[in-house]
């Protein structure tokens, strides 16, 4: 049957709108590509105008940088300001070349280059002129002529036409960077319109085109944006994580002298007003290293890089090892301090030991600062976890303090923040310690809650959860003593450019039976290694002339040196350097560092002779020299260590008081050397050493060692 005419004219009607719809989706299909790949142009030249700027701006920063480290150098002289001037210049010559590259198509800009190029060698001539000026000046002795230079304004004067050109260029490119912006945002509204229109006009499937294309840009655009600002931020983080690791290392290589002289000082004055002052010296010097750690740690959860390393650990343990740390300060503001703990299901767990000791420090160091008398209770339990065969774990750090105002509670845990005391005193810190706690033990995917009324003191919480059962093999005694001579002989070439390092390195070896050479920068110490052939290279790794990592690959490109060990000594606080330098070199120690860590890495490489040993030739000629002349000495010493022996050692192990330890272990060793007993000294001296490292473990096996000598010398007696 035909159809009806009107039928027919429907049918082409709808044809016909088909292949409108299709015409325009085609039509549509191009004028977006072109949108968006105009789009994306106009963004190009947004970010090649950013970079520009950038440009301009380290460009400024240079040019002053250079200008302060030639004032410094023409002032006051030192290498190091005349080769940081040197390095500017060069840093400006490439950042000049590089603008002249970027900046290609602006013809107005490259005029200005022209000049400030020419300006440029100007400056570099005069800087040249007056490093030769002042080294003249140095090796003659005289002085002004280098003061007149700077001050005849020559040099200030080409500084200033190229800060004006570099301000031009960068006004200039503010003003291109506006109107690129401008127009981009303009092809963004373009784009819309086009879209918008073209798409109106499809039919049902032009329709579904659109929403679907737009949905399309949409998502393109905030993905590009989000790049952006992931890019910046990354770059952000990358310099802050730089800047704060390098500001460590300056930090740390200066504190390696503070805690490697007051070590030294610490073994030699005997004087106990000198010995309180030289403790004082490392206590400052071990909270400004904690204040570094504090920020690097902070930096390193922040960027994503902190790692938790769990193992096994006895909580309750590590908890009384921790109390024992803050006893001293709680006592001496007559505040209590004690834990409660539930042993019925407190077992040994995998958890990351040193940060659950750096939350529970935190909170104990904050309970007792703010508790001026009352008490401070640390209490601690477990129970079957829900979410597996794992324990959930619970401390709390309570106190009786001046407590937390309620408006101050939620921003107790943000980085560098200090609530206000109630009491009105003032407590020093640096608001880093609740910021880190909160963000480790979001790490261990637990929470932390505060409870707290003001002057009725705080509650801190933390619940941990589905902690994985751990057995802990039980722990060798070992000795912690620092005794070089029970390493075998050895030939030791310390690679250092301070000299402050090399002195500390020279003073933990000094009166031991080591032969140690000193060199100054890598390529001495490559030529060093060749001629002495030595037994172990101490090698600090940023250094001029030749690094360490250059020296270590020099030396292990030597055949005949394949047998020297290489232990890196640095000030790094990069993880990943840390990593890498523990897999490539024979050994690692980390500025500042004490004595016992320094023979701990020797003795894993060289082994060692048990204390023992060493020390039986010093008891035999002890024995000889027990003559009657000094019988009446060492008998009052005896009388003297009798008297310590009964209920003062037996009240001092049930206490467990740091500070009563450390002045028994001052008088143990006086003593142990007036009666003249080698075993009674090594024991003092482990004794001392281990309350100045604060091992609690190694304290009390120390004080069941004394009390065993003590029972078995009344035996003999």
């Amino acid at each position: 049957m035909p159809l009806s005419r009107s039928v027919q004219f429907r049918n082409r009607a709808n044809v016909g709108l088909l292949a409108l719809a299709f015409v325009v989706i085609l039509i549509t299909s191009f004028v977006s590509v072109r949108s968006i790949n105009d789009l994306r142009d106009s963004i190009e030249r947004v970010e090649h105008t950013i970079q520009v700027k950038d440009q301009l701006t380290t460009l400024q920063v240079e040019l002053g940088m250079m200008e302060s480290e030639g004032l410094r150098y023409m002032i006051g002289g030192g290498g190091q300001h005349r080769d940081g001037m040197r390095r500017h210049i060069g840093n400006i010559k490439g950042l000049l070349e590089t603008l002249k590259s970027q900046t290609s198509d602006n013809a107005e800009h490259q005029e200005v280059l022209e000049n400030l190029f020419w300006e440029f060698d100007q400056l570099k001539m005069r800087a040249e002129r007056s490093i030769e000026i002042k080294e003249e000046e140095t090796r003659k002795g005289t002085s002004g002529a280098a003061i007149r230079r700077v001050r005849d304004g020559r040099g200030e004067y080409f500084m200033d036409r190229m800060r004006t050109r570099v301000a031009m260029m960068s006004t200039e490119e503010s003003r291109l960077l506006q109107d690129r912006a401008d127009q981009r945002d303009v092809l963004v509204k373009q784009t819309n319109a086009t879209l918008l229109i073209a798409n109106g006009l499809a039919l049902v499937a032009g329709l579904f085109g659109f929403l679907a294309l737009r949905r399309a840009q949409l998502q393109a655009e905030d993905a590009l944006r989000l790049e952006l600002h992931a890019a910046q931020a990354r770059r952000a983080n990358d310099e802050k994580s730089a800047f704060l690791a390098s500001m460590s290392h300056e930090i740390r290589t200066p504190m390696n002298a503070i805690f490697g002289f007051s070590q030294l000082l610490g073994d030699n004055v005997r004087e106990p007003l000198q010995r309180e002052w030289v403790a004082a010296i490392r206590r400052s010097g071990q909270m400004l290293l904690d204040l570094i750690n504090d920020v690097l740690d902070l930096s390193k959860i922040e960027a994503g890089k902190l790692q938790l390393t769990p193992q096994g650990t006895d909580v309750s343990e590590l908890a009384a090892e921790i109390l024992a740390l803050f006893e001293p300060m709680a006592e001496a503001k007559g505040v209590r301090l004690r834990c409660e703990i539930d042993p019925e299901q407190l077992v040994p767990v995998e958890i990351d030991a040193q940060r659950l000791r750096q939350i529970l420090m935190n909170l104990l160091s904050n309970a007792v600062k703010y508790t001026e008398r009352g008490e401070v209770v640390l209490r601690l339990s477990m129970r079957s976890s829900p979410l597996g065969e794992g324990r959930d774990m619970r401390l709390s750090v309570s106190d009786t303090g001046t407590g937390i105002d309620p408006g101050q509670q939620a921003q107790i845990f943000e980085a560098f923040y200090q609530a206000e005391s109630p009491d009105g005193k003032l407590r020093q810190g640096t608001g880093l310690g609740l910021s880190i706690t909160k963000r480790l033990v979001d790490l261990m995917l637990g929470r932390i809650h505060v409870v707290s009324r003001v002057g009725e003191g705080a509650t801190f919480r933390v619940d941990i959860p589905n902690l994985l059962p751990a057995t802990i093999a039980t722990p060798e005694e070992t000795d912690m003593r620092a005794d070089f001579d029970r390493l075998p002989p050895l030939k030791i070439l310390v690679v250092d450019d301070v000299e402050w390092n090399i002195e500390v390195a020279k003073g933990y070896l000094r009166d031991s039976r080591h032969e140690v050479n000193i060199a100054r920068d890598g390529a001495e110490a490559v030529e060093a290694a060749r001629r002495l052939r030595p037994d172990v290279v101490l090698m600090d790794l940023r250094m001029p002339r030749m690094n360490g990592y250059r020296a270590f690959e020099a030396i292990r490109a030597d055949a005949e040196l394949s047998h020297v060990r290489v232990i890196a000594v640095t000030a790094s606080s990069l993880v990943n350097e840390d990593e890498d330098q523990k897999t490539n070199f024979d050994g690692y120690i980390r500025k500042p560092y004490a004595p016992i860590e320094l023979f701990s890495t020797l003795s894993d490489l060289f082994g060692a002779h048990a204390a023992e040993a060493v020390e039986q030739d010093v008891r035999f000629d002890a024995e000889i020299e027990d003559t009657a002349t000094n019988g009446e000495t060492m008998a009052d010493a005896r009388k003297e260590w009798h008297s310590l022996c009964g209920e003062p050692l037996a009240a001092m192990r049930e206490r467990m008081r740091v500070r009563e330890i450390g002045e028994f272990a001052k008088r143990l060793e006086t003593i142990a050397d007036r009666m003249r007993e080698p075993s009674l000294q090594a024991l003092a001296r482990r004794l001392r050493h281990a309350v100045q490292m604060f091992d609690v473990n190694q304290v009390k096996i120390v004080l069941d060692a004394l009390a065993a000598w003590c029972e078995e010398d009344n035996n003999a007696a």
